[in-house]
């Protein structure tokens, strides 16, 4: 008992140090010839004045999103004087439309519209019938003051094609109102309460009709991520009390098909992967993926770079962080693949995007407040110009990552004393925001959800088992399709003995799904677990891993080749990335030698991946796995090493 907790101690301190300075080597920005000082990996606390830890040097990025005026969208008919006002939930004005041209190359839902109005016919791959799964029951109040027949209004939001967003309803029988129109409302996620109106059409005669609001994303990255539901006018004054909502609300399913940035998701040549901010150790170590965190305080900080971006019609200031932008762009030059975390970091610049009940300084990383109207609308906005600026063709992140180690939520993703239910919903919404803002760009982008290994053990919080069951529930009835993935740290049990083949707890891990603990031990567990339940679409990246050389330099080799080997004959797994370049002084005082720098698991990472693999890694795995060491390879193959074993 004694020594489980001390590997829990431990394995609580590594985690936090995983976001210290990774190298104090400099990287190169903008060119290979110029340099800036490399990032340090979020500390805890970040002043308030912190900014890009790149920008001192870097070059100057294309302006994102930052013009002061909106594209005007056909379909966004609003008095200006308004605007702003509607955004609160407890505001009382709303909108009014004004006749404007449509634009030729969407084609708006007006007053001036016929009076049925059929949608579109979609491609062939959309034909379906997009109400089949949904309720008919009658959804709108009866409270309402004016006279209002029952009717089934079932509602689909859906991307239809690159720049649209179209919000579909099947009205079984007309519904009474003091005007003509059914009005298209955003709606507050937290109470379901109308927010802001985006759109009208005029009420088609007769029964079992068919309506579409279509929505121009085009200046108006805000419809891809808003939540949306039908109204009617029951009073005369024109104030959100006078609007009763008639149909549920819904999010926009398939925002994919809203981007134009389609390019298909490239794998990485092969698996191996580091964490770091420097193109020189990916260059020195042959790395194919790169994964950085980047922390929320530096995209607020507000200094040369900061641009105006405007999201569902307010300002908002955000930083082009030109640092991260030229290494992005350098790795898409070199045909690396890009791995981002994005973590919310406690700062006077960000503490009101934290959870409410989460006091400031006491937690690494902090979950989102997604029950703030005023607080929601700047992550999204947060998350859609992240998304914007990292989906170019020429500067993407493959693989964007929300949190770290979010069943350990009192140190890694806090939001205070709030149920587990509680805290799935938020972390749900706020992982939803950040899918649909990034597919909305790049369709072919992945987002993941970060576990440690803590499967079926509650020491820290939760398991890792119940927080990814619950959240792909919470996902579900919130969003049909969301695509999600897992990024998981598969570190030895305990984090001070590297030689996780030994099987000396094989009581805390196991070849079940109920196993306490999954490491690379039992790594299939944990895929087989993945495929069984949610697919083999659902992927799966190792994007921390680590081994330390306190017990030899050639037990740390044997452990880093015989865990590569592990991750790259599974075919579920799409990365193996390791955390430690070099050595860190306050990790080594733990007995937690974990960089590779200097030692022999150096040439060991190098060469791992190419055709001479074997002759690096198997005199090390002889003598401290065993000439059997296969064994502990499910599916080896030495062909799939060179292959890249996929399928």
């Amino acid at each position: 008992m004694k020594k489980k907790w001390l590997a829990c101690v431990l394995a609580t301190a590594l985690t936090f140090s995983s976001f210290a300075p990774v190298s104090a080597e400099e990287f190169s920005s903008g060119t290979e010839n110029s340099e800036v000082s490399a990032p340090s990996q979020i500390p805890a606390t970040t002043p308030d004045n912190s900014s890009d830890p790149f920008s001192d040097e870097a070059g100057s990025t294309e302006n994102i999103g930052n013009s002061d005026e909106h594209t005007e969208d056909v379909n966004d008919r609003m008095d200006n004087s308004t605007d702003n006002a509607s955004n609160d939930e407890t505001s009382t004005a709303v909108d009014e439309f004004t006749d404007v041209t449509p634009e030729p190359e969407v084609v708006p839902v007006s007053p001036e519209d016929t009076d049925t109005q059929e949608p579109d016919t979609p491609a062939a791959e959309d034909v379906e019938d997009p109400f089949s799964s949904l309720s008919t029951e009658p959804v709108f109040s009866s409270s309402a003051k004016a006279s209002v027949s029952a009717s089934s209004v079932r509602l689909v939001c859906q991307g239809y094609a690159a720049g649209q967003v179209r919000v579909t309803a099947k009205i079984s029988a007309p519904v009474k109102s003091q005007d003509k129109y059914y009005y298209l409302f955003q709606v507050n996620p937290s109470n379901n309460k109308l927010t802001k109106k985006v759109a009208r059409i005029t009420k088609p005669k007769g029964k079992n009709k068919s309506i579409t609001f279509k929505l121009n994303t085009s200046g108006h990255p805000e419809y891809v991520l808003s939540k949306y539901a039908i109204a009617v006018k029951t009073k005369v004054p024109n104030k959100l009390a006078s609007f009763k909502r008639i149909s549920d609300g819904q999010y926009v399913k398939n925002p994919e098909k809203t981007a134009f940035h389609t390019a298909a998701y490239q794998l990485p040549a092969t698996k191996k992967g580091l964490q770091t901010t420097s193109i020189d150790q990916i260059t020195a170590t042959g790395s194919k993926t790169i994964f950085f965190n980047l922390p929320v305080s530096v995209v607020l900080a507000q200094n040369t770079e900061s641009v105006s971006y405007t999201y569902n019609g307010k300002k908002y200031n955000f930083n082009k962080i030109g640092g991260y932008t030229s290494l992005v762009q350098q790795c898409n030059q070199k045909g690396i693949q890009v791995t981002m975390q994005l973590l919310l970091d406690w700062t006077p610049a960000t503490k009101d995007l934290i959870a409410a009940k989460a006091p400031g300084s006491k937690s690494a990383y902090y979950a989102w407040n997604t029950k703030t109207p005023a607080s929601r609308q700047k992550m999204e906005a947060l998350f859609s110009f992240l998304s914007q600026m990292f989906s170019q063709d020429n500067c993407y992140v493959s693989n964007w990552i929300l949190g770290n180690e979010v069943n350990s939520c009192s140190r890694w993703n806090y939001a205070g004393k709030v149920s587990q239910s509680q805290y799935i919903q938020m972390y749900s919404e706020a992982f939803r925001s950040l899918y649909n803002a990034v597919r909305g760009q790049r369709a072919s982008s992945k987002i993941f959800i970060c576990l440690d290994q803590y499967w079926n053990n509650t020491w820290e919080d939760y398991s890792g088992k119940s927080i990814l069951n619950s959240f792909n529930s919470c996902l579900k009835n919130m969003q049909p399709n969301v695509n999600w993935n897992l990024a998981y740290h598969a570190y030895p049990f305990p984090l001070t003995e590297p030689d996780f083949w030994s099987g000396r707890h094989a009581d805390s891990l196991t070849n079940h799904s109920t196993s306490q603990v999954i490491t690379l031990t039992n790594l299939s567990v944990l895929t087989n677990y993945i495929k069984k339940n949610y697919g083999s679409k659902t992927r799966v990246i190792l994007s921390e891993q680590g081994f330390t050389s306190s017990q030899g330099e050639d037990v740390q080799a044997a452990a880093l080749a015989l865990g590569y080997y592990i991750a790259a004959c599974n075919p579920m797994v799409d990365g193996f990335m390791i955390r430690s370049y070099q050595d860190e002084s306050h990790e080594v005082a733990q007995g937690l030698s974990m960089g590779i720098k200097g030692k022999k698991a150096f040439r060991v990472f190098q060469n791992m991946d190419t055709a001479n693999s074997l002759r690096y890694t198997r005199t090390y795995l002889n003598r401290q796995v065993g000439s059997d060491w296969t064994r502990h390879v499910p599916y080896y193959q030495e062909s799939r090493l060179s292959k890249l074993y996929r399928k």
